[in-house]
């Protein structure tokens, strides 16, 4: 653990990575009111309704390369299949257009905008130009809706960052009337310990310690908006191997009852952030269950993550076991267990501890390294943030605490002092890359 978690935010921060992005300052509603649904676009640009092909955006001069169109399907015009459809209909349709001189990327099922969508991709020449259409597709319950972005092919990005906008801010109806955002609090800061840790806490702000050693883990938060977090994990497990290997464990436990405590542990589908992630309602309730017999965390410890959608991600700088499948930092948004939108900047180090058979399946559960990070509801991270990670860059365990445990190894003990050292080594660069942003 040569770097560690003030490593992993302060590259968060330098990128640019952190969910004030979703404030998306510099845009403005598009409403299309013959198909009823809004987006965002940047405030130099302007939307026409073009009738028979959908609401177009030029980003240059009307008439001209590039532009983005969205056409969205009436309820009776659901897709069946969309991958079939840009992957056969729609490229028939444009080899036809293009005496068949069309490239295709093939469909895939990729992350725009905080969503999950359909894009597929033609190359093409037309007037002398080559030229890209990437075309996406969103499934939605209020009508299916598509998205056509076409630009040159040696200049792409432009296009493409409007094109995620308007696929982030996509909804049916009339963009909700902008009230006021009620600033972010300013936050004064106390010194906290317990004779095992040191931390900066926000004044007012409550923290729950639980468990020890290598498997220690906090949570802070803000009695005012219980959303306001910050958080830090040791180590958090176990995960089974997705839900094929919960069912067995299910299974095995009504005969043998000394598998009930897996039978009921989350699973994650695949060794990743993304996974872990939504793991973490299901985390919450094996907790929950176990909690009074002793066995694992409180619950209360977990902050309240539900439905994330990945932002922004970059690699982390954190030192990573060798079994750790995926080591990113990486900008969140995601609702509370009542709904609310909020944002979150967070690390973790999800790890494949090995394999053997169970039963049929491979029975050998994830462990989750360093799951750290600071949350706020929605709009208020841009303002919390440098005061938060300047909490948590403040973070250590005591040395006479670490020292006086015969229980874990020199090297463990090695790797809970360095967290503190490692940490408050960055934190005036850490600061100082969020205000130059």
């Amino acid at each position: 653990m040569k770097k560690l978690l003030c490593a992993a935010l302060s590259l968060m921060l330098l990128c640019g990575l952190l969910p004030a992005a979703l404030a998306e300052e510099g845009l403005q509603d598009a409403y299309c009111a013959a198909q009823d649904f809004s987006t965002k676009i940047p405030d130099s640009l302007t939307a026409e309704w073009e009738e028979g092909s959908g609401l177009r955006i030029w980003l240059k001069a009307p008439g001209y390369v590039p532009n983005i169109l969205i056409w969205r399907r009436g309820p009776e015009a659901k897709f069946n299949n969309p991958v079939n459809y840009l992957n056969n209909v729609y490229r028939e349709h444009m080899e036809e257009l293009y005496d068949g001189n069309v490239g295709t990327n093939p469909c895939q099922t990729v992350e725009m905008g905080g969503k999950t969508v359909y894009l597929a991709r033609y190359h093409y020449v037309a007037g002398g130009n080559k030229l890209v259409m990437t075309r996406v597709i969103e499934i939605r319950d209020g009508g299916d809706v598509e998205f056509a972005a076409k630009y040159t092919e040696d200049d792409p990005d432009e296009c493409l960052r409007v094109l995620e906008n308007v696929v982030r801010w996509y909804t049916e109806g009339s963009a909700p009337a902008s009230a006021e955002q009620e600033p972010a609090p300013k936050l004064a800061t106390a010194a906290y310990g317990d004779g095992r840790f040191h931390i900066e806490l926000p004044v007012g702000w409550q923290i729950m310690p639980e468990s020890d050693y290598t498997t220690f883990c906090f949570k802070a938060w803000d009695p005012a908006n219980p959303n306001r977090t910050m958080f830090f994990f040791m180590k958090l497990e176990p995960f089974l191997k997705g839900q094929a290997a919960k069912n067995v464990y299910v299974e095995v436990a009504k005969t043998y009852s000394l598998y009930e405590l897996y039978a009921s542990a989350p699973a994650m589908e695949g060794c990743t952030l993304k996974a872990f992630l939504e793991a973490i309602p299901d985390t919450y309730a094996f907790a929950e269950k176990w909690y009074d017999s002793g066995l694992t965390i409180n619950p209360g410890v977990l902050p309240q993550i539900a439905n994330p959608k990945i932002i922004r991600t970059a690699p982390s700088p954190l030192m990573a076991p060798a079994t750790c499948g995926e080591n990113l930092v990486a900008a969140i948004a995601f609702e509370d267990y009542l709904g609310q939108p909020c944002e979150g900047c967070v690390t973790a180090q999800p790890a494949d501890n090995g394999s053997y058979d169970f039963f049929g399946v491979d029975g050998m559960p994830y462990s989750v390294y360093l799951f750290t990070g600071f949350t706020a509801p929605r709009g208020e991270l841009d303002g919390l943030a440098p005061t938060l990670s300047a909490c948590l860059d403040s973070f250590g365990f005591e040395e006479a605490y670490v020292k006086k445990t015969v229980d874990i190894s020199n090297d463990q003990k090695e790797a809970l002092l360095a967290v503190g050292r490692e940490m408050q080594a960055v934190h005036d660069a850490m600061v100082e890359a969020w205000l130059a942003r």
